[in-house]
């Protein structure tokens, strides 16, 4: 009887023992865990000019452990890495980690402030940059959810890549004018001006006046014999000459678009300051006050460039169809300061519950969200943005508002 009393004893202490065990085991799991879930820091994303990487240095960041703050001149031995230009900007981050939105700047000599590059129509991971030399250190702010932000700084020293031939235009999707002259030159500023009249969206790369005898002497290849001559190229060759001015403005003329279309969508998105209207999510410039969020339009596009986005000039705009007369409604606009937003919600419960218990951090520029299950004929789930004078964006996607608000707040004085 004793020695199964002792037995059971045993046993328990045994158990006992194992569960203490366990129980710490988990509490120095769960403590390892949180540390490392505090240490854990943003992804750094690959950025290459073309095939070439660069150095990425890890700015101010708010992650798992709260707000970093970083300033350029907190950064020891920045290395401006010096690459050859290439046309595009990559930036890669390690799949799965993606940011919804990349706001792309660039530092002032001082250090002390950033300013947009202007590329913010270009793919979100891909950017584009001047062909001429520059040191410059770009600023890289990625967006994530749940207040999840964090600055990457990229120091460049950008070497020019010029064409084989001086008088080639050095970027793509331009051309380049060369005038041959002979005796005294009046060709420059004339034909500057002609041309800006007959044909002002012509992409145009002047590379000035030579005389006869130099071009004869520089420039053997091209065979020029007499002059005046005019010489129009695009990256790669000569695509036209002639002795006439007025030959070479009808050529221009004829020559300044490669394509028209005809696009017809829903407008998602318009943006008074930079003169923006996006139908179906594809940017176009257009100054026309009368297009508003909702409407069917109908746009003349012709194409300036195949080698350049977005290189468009809308020639003709018809609207087809207007949108909700209750999206006019003054009730949803944003009743705060100038910029400030407001949201109208339609859609069931599981659409709008992102919105019922919103992240704070996402949503710094909402005053006001109303939340409704259906409204006039609008049956799609939906989410609107108001600002104080009208419908700015429309969208069906709880990440897309969040891309655009992002945005917005980066744009924002």
């Amino acid at each position: 009887m004793e020695k199964q009393k002792k037995r059971k004893l045993d046993y328990k202490k045994t158990l006992l023992w194992l569960i203490g065990l366990t129980i710490v085991t988990g509490v120095m799991y769960y403590f390892d865990k949180q540390k490392v879930y505090k240490e854990e820091k943003p992804p750094v994303p690959v950025v290459s000019l073309g095939e070439q990487p660069t150095q990425v240095y890890l700015g101010s960041y708010t992650w798992n452990d709260g707000d970093v703050k970083k300033k350029l001149a907190d950064l020891k031995d920045v290395n401006f890495k010096r690459v050859e230009y290439q046309e595009q900007l990559h930036i890669d981050f390690p799949e799965g980690k993606e940011p919804l939105y990349i706001a792309k700047g660039a530092y002032d000599p001082t250090g002390k402030a950033t300013y947009p590059i202007p590329s913010m129509f270009n793919d979100e991971n891909v950017s584009f940059l001047g062909n001429y030399p520059s040191v410059l250190t770009l600023s890289l702010k990625a967006f994530w959810k749940n207040g999840r932000r964090a600055e990457y700084i990229v120091p460049l020293n950008v070497q020019a890549n010029p064409p084989d031939k001086e008088y080639l235009p050095v970027n793509k999707g331009f051309y380049s004018l060369l005038g041959v002259y002979s005796g005294d030159s009046e060709i420059d500023t004339k034909i500057r001006q002609q041309i800006s009249e007959v044909s002002p969206n012509f992409l145009m790369e002047y590379k000035g006046n030579v005389h006869l005898e130099m071009a004869r002497n520089y420039y053997p290849e091209l065979q020029i014999e007499r002059a005046p001559m005019y010489l129009l190229f695009n990256h790669e060759k000569e695509v036209f000459r002639t002795d006439s001015v007025d030959t070479l403005l009808q050529y221009i003329k004829e020559h300044t678009y490669v394509s028209k279309e005809t696009v017809e969508g829903i407008v998602t998105k318009v943006d008074r300051e930079f003169g923006f209207v996006y139908v179906d999510n594809y940017p176009f410039y257009l100054m026309d006050t009368l297009v508003r969020v909702g409407q069917k339009i109908q746009l003349d596009v012709a194409n300036l460039s195949n080698e350049i986005p977005y290189q468009q000039i809308v020639e003709k705009v018809e609207v087809l169809e207007e949108p909700d007369q209750v999206l006019l409604n003054k009730d949803w606009l944003s009743k705060k300061e100038e910029g400030t937003l407001s949201l109208l919600v339609i859609g069931d419960t599981a659409f709008s519950k992102p919105f019922k218990n919103p992240q704070k951090e996402d949503l710094t520029l909402i005053d006001q969200i109303t939340i409704k299950k259906s409204l006039s004929s609008i049956e799609e789930p939906s989410i609107f943005v108001f600002n104080t004078e009208e419908l700015v964006f429309q969208t069906e996607d709880y990440d897309s508002l969040l891309k655009y608000l992002f945005e917005t707040e980066q744009l924002m004085p």
